[in-house]
């Protein structure tokens, strides 16, 4: 090695120095705060798996998703081609749980995930450490740390290719289905006074019917710059991002397939609402022409994208040709997530209430959604039906004996 390959580029030395600095006093805020706290009490929750049994069977579902699926689901959103942001949003699952008092942690590990020297402090396994994980994951520049890379392709492979990781299903539905409050405050009352639809947001209506799914949809176009999209003449990264929020979304939310019914917690793999909904407005323009924008599905690399050729730009819809063909669904009728966002207490009262509801139908007559629609109707505007079917109903209805439909469980 000559002089020059030893001399250290000064760019990369002064990048990781930022990074490491501005990790290192992150970890020493979150260091002196969990010393008050109760986070290192929390026994690391270890539990071998029966080598006798299927992996599978370890934590199985309905209640338990994998760190694989969990995995694959959350990376739809992230950043293509990167293990970090997933393993991220993983790790923010777990330090985040705000119920773990009442149910215990939400998560389990067959063995202890790696580790990097910068989180030597705190004890590996617990939700601290996930905490700080989830910092040094995250923090911004922080791939010029020395090792950063390499720790999080081991921490994906601990997680995913060996098994080794399960979380508690709705915690992760809830992390993945979630938007940002700058979608319902600032995107949302533009885009329901908007007459005019882009063929992504007409698209996201006819799946969802649901106004805040449009707003999420960003202005789709080609990338500029140095950003290359993932799909041949596709949109730029963030609307690829964007299009894998709302798959999921739809997949767990809105399913029409039945997809969510026979796959459960693995429904985003087999979901084909969005496309059916694709096809749906091509066929209302007219149907396939050089100007249509056409769905990309790469899910075994983790994204779904959009192209977005010459003329794309110029399809347009009127809002009322929309909603005469797909209207709005009745607020005494709803199905899948609405726009009413849910709150702790709201849900705690439910699941009370929801109780006493069960023990004044001792012969399991009501249907689950004779329950939801009273809910709702109890607790407006502080309960979403995402949150009555999420968080609410399936721990209930399991302990009081009840199936998904809400009718007692045959034997």
């Amino acid at each position: 090695m000559n002089e020059d390959e030893k001399r250290a580029n000064p760019f990369e030395v002064a990048e990781e120095k930022t990074a490491l600095s501005n990790v290192t006093g992150i970890l020493k805020e979150l260091r002196d705060h969990s010393a008050s706290e109760s986070d290192h009490s929390w026994p690391v929750p270890i539990r071998p798996k029966d080598i006798s049994v299927p992996s599978r069977d370890w934590f199985p579902e309905p209640e338990w998703m994998s760190g694989g699926d969990a995995f694959e689901l959350l990376r739809l959103q992230c950043e293509p081609y990167e293990y970090a942001p997933a393993m991220a949003r993983i790790c923010q699952i777990i330090s985040d749980q705000f119920d773990r008092d009442d149910k215990g942690l939400n998560y389990i590990i067959e063995n202890l995930p790696p580790s990097h020297e910068l989180l030597d402090d705190f004890p590996v396994g617990t939700p601290i450490w996930f905490r700080a994980m989830h910092s040094l994951l995250s923090q911004r520049g922080a791939k010029a740390i020395e090792g950063w890379e390499e720790l999080a392709s081991e921490l994906h492979d601990w997680a995913a290719v060996y098994d080794s990781l399960r979380l508690r299903g709705l915690d992760v539905l809830d992390n993945a289905l979630s938007l940002h409050w700058s979608v319902s405050e600032l995107s949302l009352p533009e885009t329901k006074q908007d007459p005019i639809w882009t063929f992504p947001r007409a698209m996201a209506w006819i799946a969802t019917r649901d106004y805040l799914a449009m707003a999420r949809m960003p202005l789709f176009t080609r990338p500029n710059g140095h950003e290359e999209p993932v799909a041949e003449d596709g949109v730029w990264r963030f609307a690829t991002k964007s299009l894998g929020w709302l798959h999921s979304t739809i997949s767990y939310a809105y399913c029409e397939c039945g997809a969510v019914k026979e796959f459960g917690l693995s429904s985003f793999k087999h979901c084909t609402c969005i496309s059916v909904a694709w096809e749906e407005l091509v066929h209302l323009n007219g149907g396939l022409s050089p100007a249509t924008p056409e769905l990309v599905f790469n899910l075994h690399e983790g994204w779904i994208s959009m192209t977005w050729p010459d003329g794309a730009d110029d399809i347009r819809f009127l809002r009322r040709d929309i909603l005469e063909r797909w209207p709005p669904v009745s607020r005494d009728e709803p199905t899948g997530q609405n726009s009413t966002q849910s709150t702790a207490n709201g849900e705690q009262e439910c699941r009370t209430w929801l109780a006493k509801e069960f023990a004044s139908d001792p012969e399991m007559r009501r249907s689950k959604k004779s329950f939801r629609d009273a809910a709702l109707k109890e607790f407006s505007g502080r309960l979403s039906v995402r949150g009555f079917n999420l968080r609410v109903w399936p721990d209930l209805a399991r302990q009081h004996g009840r199936d998904s439909a809400g009718a007692k469980r045959k034997s």
